[in-house]
């Protein structure tokens, strides 16, 4: 594992930790979390997640107080909206219609593993085999923590 890339999904996985933690938390603690996690040592994924927490306070998800971060709840439950929304957007489309984009809070949070984006296109990709629509999920289970907030 590359600690430099938690499968991509290094927003929603710090996210995903502060929620479940339910207090502020120091970058210590948030890196010891995830480092349990991948089954890595704290010191290796500390960097990465001091990146993100930086980028998520600049971004309005984290809040930073006398060096603990925590959550910045009406950004989240805003968050929480967009993606049910795009979520019933994108079942609720057609093989022949566009697809619907992400919210420019949902690429925010994307964008804070310092990755493109993702849109549509390429999270989907049709089977060879059946012509059906697959999704694409990165490594580890942060892929579906944001949506469960």
């Amino acid at each position: 594992m590359n600690p430099s890339n938690l499968g991509k999904q290094n927003g929603a996985l710090v996210l995903e930790v502060l929620q479940v933690l339910g207090h502020p938390a120091t970058i210590e603690e948030i890196s010891q979390r995830v480092a349990n996690i991948y089954k890595v040592a704290r010191e290796r994924i500390q960097p990465v997640v001091g990146d993100v927490l930086t980028a998520g306070v600049q971004e309005g998800f984290f809040r930073c107080t006398n060096y603990r971060y925590s959550i910045v709840q009406t950004t989240i439950d805003q968050l929480r909206q967009e993606i049910d929304k795009y979520v019933y957007e994108m079942l609720s489309t057609e093989e022949d219609e566009v697809l619907p984009q992400p919210s420019p809070l949902m690429i925010k949070l994307e964008q804070l593993d310092g990755s493109p984006p993702v849109t549509p296109q390429s999270v989907l990709s049709p089977s060879p085999s059946s012509g059906e629509l697959r999704e694409r999920t990165p490594p580890g289970d942060a892929s579906s923590a944001v949506a469960t907030y």
